[in-house]
């Protein structure tokens, strides 16, 4: 045990020192958040999204396939009946207990799957985007679970699948093809920052609005398509599944 101590000190020492030395010859000139200010306005008016999906999108993409990852996990160990479509009869039966609240709850939770709509939307412009918005539908579909049971939502599991692994392929669609065009994984067609994508590529992937930032808002709805449907995945079988 002794000696394994020593070799984890020493190996931490090491690696202290390295850092330490990157730390001091590492230049801060111009500034990351210079740099930030003044071409990120160029792509999105909120800097935030445009921090996320266009200068990070490889690493927004890496967050994704992490909740995918904590989906799958969720389903293995707790989904048994629910993947079978064995789910217990009367894991509804102490939801019944309130008429007003099975009767506004679907409407709530309509309304509520429209703002994370809107929200997404307007995440290029506005504080959202497809993280927040896919949280916020599936906080509606939360709302539904617990006051009108499981069966009142009528997505089925292998439906969620699709809709989860349909936003990734988006997602990695627009990757590829800014690949395609440019020779760098997540390029921004749309903005086209540096000119090396033909004008009518642009054009196609320009988003529809007047801001003109690319294929961002498009980033941000592949977001919420996976955000929103793994979420309800884990609700799903965390509330009907085999205990």
């Amino acid at each position: 045990m002794g000696v394994r101590r020593v070799i984890m000190a020493s190996a931490l020492a090491v690696f202290s020192l390295l850092v330490l030395d990157a730390m001091m010859s590492m230049s801060i000139d111009p500034g990351v958040s210079r740099v930030y200010n003044t071409v990120g306005v160029k792509v999105a008016k909120n800097m935030v999204t445009a921090i996320l999906f266009d200068f990070r999108g490889y690493d927004t993409l890496g967050e994704a396939i992490i909740l995918v990852t904590g989906v799958l996990a969720v389903s293995l160990l707790f989904g048994r009946g629910l993947l079978s479509g064995d789910v217990h009869e009367d894991a509804d039966d102490e939801l019944r207990e309130s008429l007003v609240l099975r009767t506004y709850a679907p409407l709530l939770a309509s309304l509520v799957v429209v703002l994370g709509v809107f929200v997404t939307l307007g995440g290029h412009i506005t504080p959202g985007g497809g993280f927040q918005g896919g949280s916020i539908i599936a906080s509606g579909m939360l709302l539904t679970l617990v006051v009108c049971g499981r069966g009142a939502v009528k997505i089925s599991h292998p439906t969620l699948v699709k809709m989860e692994a349909a936003g990734v392929l988006l997602y990695l669609t627009l990757g590829i093809l800014g690949l395609l065009s440019s020779g760098y994984f997540l390029y921004n067609l749309g903005v086209d920052l540096y000119g090396i994508v033909s004008p009518d590529m642009a054009s196609i992937f320009n988003y529809p609005d007047g801001v003109d930032a690319g294929i961002v808002p498009y980033l941000n709805i592949a977001v919420l398509i996976k955000v929103s449907a793994g979420l309800t995945t884990v609700m799903l079988v965390l509330l009907g599944g085999k205990r």
